[in-house]
């Protein structure tokens, strides 16, 4: 029985995935982000039609590419948020030594350079990178201190502001020690800043005090 016009294949999302997945090497890719169509059809091994036909334009390969690191790192992410119960200052800094080898060891800090440098004033990738890059790694954090606070581990706070503080200066550490060469003219010893921002996050967002016994 033939299709109606206009429908899609029954596996349309899974090839748009797989598509997106052999695509995102390109456009990570130094040039990557001014890689014409028919550059990214070669990289896919596809044609532009077939490009056009899953994403109907440059842009949509490209915010679909965004789409495809969210979909390949949730697993990750939701692993980043369990909290070592009882020790806050244990909990907050494995978070950042694992987020620094996602960053350096496996692309995270690539895709997130790209994805900002491309997003910056962009209407049509600037939400992309928000909602499937940086909304999630601050989610991470969120989750994480929430869960930190439902604990009773840490005093009540609001995590996405909390989030926010606690990610602002590490992003943007690891934005100047690696996609802006900053190791190489202004070096910074990742895990000496790491501890003494653990610490100073800390002072501002306490522990929580435990209740005072009743004296006998």
């Amino acid at each position: 029985m033939a299709r109606t016009a206009g429908s899609r294949n029954a596996d349309y999302d899974e090839q748009r995935l797989t598509l997106a997945r052999r695509v995102r090497a390109r456009v990570m890719a130094p040039d990557g982000l001014r890689a014409s169509l028919r550059q990214l059809a070669a990289a896919a091994d596809t044609s532009v039609a077939t490009l056009k036909h899953y994403f109907t334009d440059r842009d949509g390969v490209l915010r679909a590419v965004l789409e495809s690191q969210h979909v390949d790192a949730a697993p990750y992410l939701a692993m980043a948020a369990v909290p070592i119960a009882g020790d806050v200052e244990a909990s907050l800094s494995a978070y950042l030594v694992r987020l620094k080898g996602a960053w350096f060891e496996h692309g995270v800090g690539v895709i997130q350079a790209t994805a900002l440098a491309g997003g910056l004033g962009s209407p049509a990738l600037g939400p992309t990178y928000v909602n499937h890059l940086l909304e999630p790694l601050l989610g991470t954090c969120e989750t994480l201190l929430r869960r930190h606070v439902e604990l009773g581990d840490l005093a009540p706070l609001d995590p996405r502001i909390a989030a926010l503080e606690f990610l602002a200066p590490v992003v943007l550490a690891l934005l100047h020690q690696d996609s802006l060469s900053g190791a190489s003219c202004r070096p910074l010893d990742l895990d000496a800043f790491f501890t003494a921002h653990v610490a100073a996050f800390l002072r501002a967002w306490p522990a929580a005090v435990a209740p005072r016994r009743p004296r006998r």
